[in-house]
């Protein structure tokens, strides 16, 4: 996959941001379409997507750093 290839290359820290601020953007809507409110059918739906993009969002994490450093290439 493209982004197991950019999260281990040498830029591997900025495409972390970005795919990062991508999944914050989501959460972001996320919240803002629950705080709206919701069809009772679609909460369960955005709780688990809600769920899913904190999850991502820290398995970026884990496969850019190694030991407390960023992995090289």
């Amino acid at each position: 996959m493209e982004i197991e290839r950019e999260l281990a290359g040498p830029d591997a820290e900025k495409h972390l941001m970005r795919y990062d601020s991508t999944l914050v953007a989501l959460g972001s809507r996320i919240d803002a379409a629950m705080k709206d409110g919701l069809p009772p059918g679609e909460f369960p739906n955005a709780e688990a997507l809600k769920e899913a993009t904190t999850l991502a969002r820290k398995i970026l994490r884990l496969t850019v750093r190694v030991d407390g450093e960023v992995r090289k290439a």
